[in-house]
């Protein structure tokens, strides 16, 4: 069964009119026809099993008729603190991050970072792109992509996270030492952009008591580290090796 992410309310026995973009995709891109069944969810716990009662030409009418609640999310929160990279790559990590479980993506204006990036054009597009990810993956909370934060304002947030921050020239501290040592079950993983990190934005780090550690000896790609990390997380503290 398809299952697409809307915004408006959700409620038992209830009717919905849809309108605009999904409108297109349910009936050009998706081409259901009356009768067909649909699950909606809006970003809460459940998911709504509802049935296309009407089609017309700028407008498409469901009936929901039960709900049921789902529980697909990780135990953990990651938050992922990303340096704004060049080009096309938010693009393709959102959807890899959004299916391992992360809860937040910031991307971060850094010395290096590609700020022509980070457009509010690109926003919006970023958000559509981790609810589309949400729908394929069968989540019904849909990770938020907020607007970009100084590396600065980004260090001083989320205190009751811990803060891991992957830097290529560290070499006495790797992500097995602090898996090893921690009882989080919230992180932010900080990310830096193709240039790396500068020496000072390292010492505004560690000023701001983040674990640097190394992801060893060979240098990874920014769009490769999310995934990796997240992936490593999930299986060792998260539900990434479980079945229920």
């Amino acid at each position: 069964m398809s299952r697409v992410f809307v915004k408006e309310e959700l409620k038992e026995n209830s009717t919905l009119t849809l309108t605009g973009e999904i409108h297109h995709y349910l009936t050009h891109v998706l081409r259901m026809k009356i009768g067909d069944p649909l699950c909606l969810f809006n970003g809460g716990n459940q998911e709504f099993l509802s049935t296309i009662s009407e089609i017309q030409k700028n407008k498409i009418t469901l009936h929901i008729s039960t709900a049921q609640t789902v529980n697909k999310e990780s135990p953990l929160e990651i938050i992922i603190g990303q340096a704004i990279p060049k080009g096309q790559k938010l693009d393709d990590l959102i959807p890899k991050i959004t299916e391992l479980g992360v809860s937040k993506v910031v991307p971060l204006i850094t010395e290096r970072s590609d700020l022509k990036t980070a457009s509010p054009q690109k926003l919006v597009r970023w958000q559509k792109i981790a609810e589309y990810s949400s729908q394929q993956t069968g989540r019904t909370k849909v990770p938020e992509i907020s607007t970009p934060l100084s590396f600065n304002h980004f260090l001083k947030k989320y205190p009751n996270h811990e803060k891991i921050l992957f830097y290529e020239l560290e070499n006495s501290k790797n992500l097995h030492d602090v898996l090893k040592t921690t009882t989080s079950q919230k992180f932010c993983l900080i990310i830096g952009p193709e240039g790396g990190f500068t020496p000072q934005e390292i010492a505004l780090a560690q000023k701001e008591n983040c674990t640097i550690i190394s992801l060893g000896k060979r240098i990874l790609r920014t769009e490769t580290v999310a995934p990796l990390v997240t992936g490593i997380l999930q299986y060792v503290k998260g539900d990434l090796n479980t079945w229920t």
